[in-house]
């Protein structure tokens, strides 16, 4: 009985023992952890609330254009332009405010060209414009299980520079030319779409925008308008998709 008690005793003390050791080693393992978390919470302390954290990509759009107006002082504003199916080209950068801002810049180009003109016989040229935006972007996952799929909605607002191939054509045989009077003017884009994302830094998206100017100037010929000058807008719609790489 002793011999059996003695074997008792040690194997209690040898559970007791290892018992110990893995208690000291999930001790050990939560205070890792712990020290981690704090790491990181300090950090992003640091950081501030919303840390910011730069992206960068580039787009490519059909570009859809509805008839056009020309505005001119003896007729007013009448549809004159009727555009072709065009293209636009952006490249975009900024960086996420938190999970759910983006602080986007976009600059690109886009380009339609003239299928006809109102009234008038042998209608060409194009109407194009590069432009330079900054908005606001808001996106967020469609649910915690499908994060790889983020719709977004922004807007952006600035300046465009349009850009006026001549436009020409006749009136009663007679030629006429329509050319871009005007540097600078004020722009808006308003788009959405959704980004699925590839991996954690690379993602690709679908979207569609709408792009709209301020009225810009024209120096025209007189068998258009007496005065010389009219005017006239960019507007479109824009289909395409894209990539973008988080840094």
């Amino acid at each position: 009985m002793g011999k059996f008690s003695s074997t008792v005793i040690m194997i209690v003390s040898a559970l007791l023992a290892t018992g110990a050791l893995t208690a000291r080693s999930y001790a050990a393992d939560l205070a890792a952890a712990a020290q981690k978390a704090a790491a990181a919470a300090a950090e992003k302390a640091a950081k501030g609330m919303f840390p910011l954290k730069p992206y960068a990509g580039a787009k490519a759009f059909v570009s859809y254009a509805p008839d056009g107006n020309l505005y001119t002082s003896g007729i007013g504003r009448t549809k004159f332009f009727e555009y072709n199916i065009g293209w636009n080209a952006a490249a975009f950068g900024g960086v996420t405010a938190g999970d759910f801002v983006k602080l986007q810049l976009d600059t690109g180009y886009i380009s339609n060209s003239v299928s006809n003109l109102s009234g008038v016989d042998g209608g060409s040229g194009t109407v194009a414009a590069a432009y330079v935006m900054g908005g606001v972007i808001l996106s967020a996952p469609l649910s915690p299980l499908t994060k790889k799929v983020i719709p977004f909605a922004g807007i952006s607002v600035g300046a465009a520079f349009p850009v006026i191939g001549t436009v020409k054509g006749t009136i009663n045989g007679d030629e006429f030319t329509i050319k871009g009077g005007q540097s600078t003017v004020g722009a808006l884009l308003a788009h959405g779409g959704v980004t699925i994302a590839i991996n954690p830094k690379l993602g690709a998206t679908l979207e569609y925008g709408f792009f709209q100017t301020a009225d810009f100037s024209l120096n025209t010929t007189n068998n258009i308008s007496s005065s010389g000058n009219a005017s006239t807008d960019i507007s479109a719609h824009l289909f395409g998709l894209g990539f973008e790489y988080h840094f």
